[in-house]
């Protein structure tokens, strides 16, 4: 045997010591770095004390070094993600010096050389050992992804493409941003550079990014630690591209032409009307990034620069046929980073970002048999905003360290009208949503939001311990203005509606004039602050424990600035248990609880407490033409006498908070549970599986207090003459608790109505999953990332939004609005995917060419038959309950789960859809120009044009003045997945 093969061997085998030995600290995971951790031993296994193991950063040229302790363990914490060189020096000997590695993203490295002999390692000796797949010091769910295999992937722009490559994420139902582990659409969170860029008014989605200069994301699906809250769904975090000491500069530019946009058929309803129009439908995108990055001073000062002009159009017929718009969007956004390294200790960071968006409808009446017609006007917009941050990162000792963050993230919506006739829709059968008149905006809307944000994280290394505290808060301020347009006694929402014999505005049946004008306007603020600790201790050679936990508050205010909403003491544990089953650190068994708040959005402050008015008048019919309403000249409908006013909310400016909300009210939180095993297959592939168990514990939502503050005057005797003209927000299956003047003798009474009394069920959502995984290389030339997942996702509520009607209003949903909206709720829940398979890898060619692939597969979600609650007399609306009134079937069409006889059709019970088939694919080559980078790449998404419903008409009645039918559209495709289309890409780099 020759000496080379001998201290192959030896490395190899002492390898598997010194991982067996390894009793380095764990660490808690910062949100914009990574760190590297390891054991030094000798080819017999003995553990090396005061062994150097010196970093280089191979694009910004800092160092970092450090010490191997008397068990010749180290750790280097709080590294900037990318490339770097080690460089390892016993007794002033260089052992190695060639060895390159990567730091990704909220991950830990594990790096454990074998020194043999004395002599310098050769590179070949030491490449298969040293590095392992599996992190026996973190058991957070989730994958990263960096730029360079994003682009070499089928993958679009934005989080949720990426989200979706993850097990346990899936589409939204009805809504663009995913489901994380059976949440809603409104949960999940979004960090860019530690800063929180969810979307400002309803946490649905992010903010827009150039996505180009995102250098690597990290998608968290599970067990996340203390530093993390307000999101009981996942997070999705992310780091920019940042400058190095070489010049270099790109442009890149994405053409996604019309002519390769293949529009699915329209999709006709049984009863011969046009239920999805792609007549004319069309769109093209074009999107362009030029980029500089270097170094201002040499190993010191970095810039990264980026501007990112896009182009989108699009033509498309809206739901109801009756308007053609010809869509433009332009973006001209921009992006600045700048890294200051004052020395290799302490780094300075500062973002900024601008999105702003001009948006610009040109629309036309349309007509199924006659096609377009005339131009109606133009309907434009300015939307987006701006991001600032900077990062201070810090070492104090070589033990501690220190991590400041400051933020602010603008965006608004400012709309241009482009005349101030109202909106004015036909509701009578058979044209229901005609469009009448020639008005072009029916709301205008002037929002700003503005976050700031502030946090301190501090990382104390201690023998076994790595203990890491801080602090957040957030202030997000509303600026909200809404009203209807038209001018004088026009403005508002126009209906002509046909009414049967229930409904709410006493009036008997027929066809009638309804004007609705609805006007919020006022200033308000959430608030939010948190203090965390979390410890990972390693208890001995296999086993660490990562224990944390998070103490946090939110805080409503009204536009009036009085708190309406003060959730505090909110404490949740985390806890992540993990054993090195082998004690070779190849695999690791794991089990994880936490526990994760939600706050309430901003939304909530504009529909609850910004003394929102909200006042329907219905009118008799007058002049009609061909059985429509003829229109007058300020663009309202003609219409006779005043018949009835129903006042939803009475508004007036102020909205006092006694009235808003339990006094016992409690923040919505979740509690997860998971088990798991992960494995190291090969030197370059893992496997792993996970049982995943969450349960909705609290929740949040609005309902009418009527019924309930009558229950509370009948038990107690008193006269109720002033209860409050607004919604409330309680805890579903707890309680209600006001202070309130019910009884109008100035006197202020405890109402106080038993969970019981209220017949309200409690909340309820349980996820229950099954994860398989396989991540890495199954060869050199083939890498990839595919799973498994059974699922299932069941109760009565989705959550802060309603896929049941698409409504996107966190916490202010129909759903616990009337008890007799909860009758036959209970069932699987909008977001379950029984099952979930999921591929994308790249594999290489050769060096110049290669093929990406995304393919997924998903079991259909659930289909219910909804209708009006009839018979009247049964389950929550019988002369026995609260809510015998039924008052939601004054109010919501199609809500309840019963089918149009009157039959309860429990949620989930009406079948599924169809399976979700997906599959993209990019074709890259790679190539250099005047001896500079060139790429093309050629994607085409949904290559075998499925056209697979995505959501279906689930209103399985419909009412007209002489009864109820049945629906003969119930089940017809309302939304499809996207159709065909083709991405051409070319970028050079110098």
């Amino acid at each position: 045997m020759n000496t080379g093969t001998k201290a192959l061997k030896l490395s190899l085998l002492a390898s598997s010591l010194a991982l067996a030995l390894t009793t380095t600290p764990a660490m808690a995971q910062d949100n914009t770095t990574g760190l590297l951790r390891g054991v030094v031993t000798s080819e017999t296994g003995q553990q090396l004390e005061n062994i150097s193991i010196n970093l280089r950063h191979l694009g910004q040229g800092f160092t970092r070094n450090v010490q191997t302790n008397n068990k010749g363990e180290y750790v280097l914490r709080a590294l900037p993600v990318g490339e770097y060189q080690v460089t390892v020096i016993q007794n002033g000997t260089t052992m190695i010096d060639d060895y390159k590695l990567t730091i990704s993203l909220g991950q830990a490295e594990v790096f454990a050389p074998v020194l043999t002999s004395g002599e310098k390692i050769e590179r070949i000796a030491v490449v298969s050992s040293m590095l392992k797949r599996v992190d026996t010091s973190d058991s957070t769910a989730g994958l990263t992804f960096n730029s360079e295999k994003l682009e070499l992937l089928p993958v679009s722009t934005g989080f949720e493409s990426i989200a979706l490559l993850t097990p346990g994420v899936t589409r939204s139902s009805a809504f663009g941003p995913s489901s994380f582990g059976g949440g809603s659409a409104a949960e999940n969170g979004y960090f860019l550079n530690g800063i929180n860029i969810t979307e400002l008014r309803r946490g649905m989605g992010s903010i827009e990014l150039p996505w180009e200069v995102v250098a690597q994301t990290q998608v968290k699906t599970g067990g996340i630690s203390a530093e993390y809250d307000r999101f009981i769904g996942g997070v999705v975090n992310a780091v920019s591209k940042s400058g190095n000491n070489d010049f270099r500069a790109g442009a890149q530019i994405r053409l996604d032409p019309s002519a390769l946009h293949f529009a699915h058929d329209t999709v006709l309803n049984n009863d011969g009307t046009v239920a999805i129009n792609n007549e004319q439908f069309e769109k093209s995108y074009t999107d362009a990034n030029v980029w500089a990055a270097g170094a201002l001073v040499q190993d010191k000062l970095f810039y990264y620069a980026l501007f990112n002009p896009t182009r989108y159009k699009s033509q498309y017929i809206n739901s109801v046929n009756t308007q053609f718009t010809e869509f433009t969007q332009k973006k001209n956004r921009w992006f600045v980073n700048l890294d200051w390294r004052i020395t290799d200790e302490h780094t300075l960071t500062a973002t900024a970002l601008d999105n702003s968006v001009d948006n610009n409808y040109e629309n036309f009446n349309w007509d199924t048999t006659a096609g377009q017609g005339n131009n109606i006007g133009r309907t434009v917009s300015e939307t987006g905003g701006k991001m600032y941050s900077a990062r201070y990162q810090g070492f104090i000792t070589d033990d501690l360290s220190l991590a400041a963050t400051y933020g602010r993230v603008k965006d608004s919506r400012n709309p241009v009208p482009s005349n101030t006739l109202p909106g004015i829709w036909n509701s009578v059968l058979p044209a229901t949503g005609q469009r009448l008149g020639q008005w072009t905006d029916s709301n205008i809307t002037y929002e700003e939001y503005t976050r700031d944000q502030l946090r301190l994280d501090v990382t104390w290394l201690l023998d076994n311990h790595t203990i890491q505290f801080g602090m957040d808060s957030e202030k997000l301020k509303v600026n909200y203005n809404e009203t209807q347009n038209g001018v004088g006694d026009a403005r508002g929402w126009w209906y002509y509606e046909s009414y049967s014999a229930t409904n709410a505005y006493g009036v008997a049946p027929g066809n009638y004039v309804r004007q609705r004008v609805r006007a919020s306007d006022g200033t308000s603020e959430v608030n939010s602050l948190a203090f965390y600790i979390q410890d990972s201790w390693n208890i001995n050679d296999n086993l660490v424990l990562n224990a944390g936990v998070r103490y946090g508050s939110f805080e409503n205010t009204t536009t009036g600035g009085e708190v309406y909403l003060d959730l505090d003491n909110q404490i949740a544990p985390r806890l992540q248990l993990i054993w090195d089953p082998t004690s070779t650190g190849i695999s690791k068994v794991y089990g994880t609880f936490g526990r994760y708040y939600q706050p309430i959005p901003s939304n909530m402050n504009i529909r609850l407490a910004s003394g929102q008015s909200d006042v329907s008048y219905i009118y008799q019919t007058a002049q009609l033409d061909n059985g429509i309403p003829v229109i007058s000249a300020d663009g309202s409908p003609s219409r006779g006498q005043l018949l009835h006013t129903h006042i939803t909310q009475a508004g007036g400016g102020y909205a006092d908070p006694a009235t808003l909300g339990s006094a016992n009210l409690k923040a919505m939180y979740s509690d997860e549970f998971t088990l798991g095993y992960e494995q190291q297959v090969s030197e370059k592939l893992t496997a792993s599986a996970r049982l995943i168990y969450r349960d909705l514990k609290t929740s949040i939502d609005d309902v009418d207090p009527v019924p309930i503050i009558n229950k509370w005057g009948e038990q107690t005797g008193t006269s109720i003459v002033n209860y409050p003209d607004s919604w409330i927000l309680i805890n579903p299956g707890r309680a209600l608790e006001l202070n309130y003047d019910a009884s109008g003798n100035g006197q202020i009474d405890h109402i106080y109505v038993p969970a019981a009394d209220m017949e309200l069920p409690a909340a309820s959502r349980k996820y229950l999953a099954w994860e398989f995984s396989l991540e890495g290389r199954v060869f050199d030339s083939l890498g990839l990332n595919a799973s498994y997942v059974w699922s299932h996702s069941w109760g009565n509520t989705e959550g802060l939004v309603k896929s049941d009607n698409g409504q996107a209003d966190p916490g202010w949903t129909a759903g616990y609005d009337y008890g007799d909206f909860m009758d036959y709720a209970a069932g699987n829940l909008p977001n379950d995917r029984r099952h979930a398979f999921k591929f994308s890898g790249i594999y290489d060619i050769n060096d110049s060419w290669s093929v990406g692939v995304v393919a997924r597969a998903s079991s259909g979600q659930p289909k219910n038959k909804l209708s009006l609650h009839h018979p009247l007399g049964v389950d929550s609306c019988s002369a026995e309950s609260i809510w015998r009134d039924c008052s939601g079937n004054y109010y919501q069409d199609n809500l309840y789960f019963y089918d149009w006889q009157g039959n309860p059709a429990p949620r989930g019970s009406a079948g599924t859809l169809d399976w979700f088939y997906e599959f993209d694919a990019s074709l890259n080559y790679r190539t250099t120009i005047a001896g500079q980078q060139f790429n093309v790449k050629a994607t085409v998404y949904n290559l075998f044009n499925f056209n697979t419903p995505i959501a279906v008409n689930q209103a399985n009645q419909l009412s007209t003045p002489n009864g109820y039918i049945e629906n003969p559209n119930w089940g017809v495709a309302s939304a499809l997945q996207a159709e065909r289309s083709v991405s051409l890409t070319l970028r050079y780099e110098f």
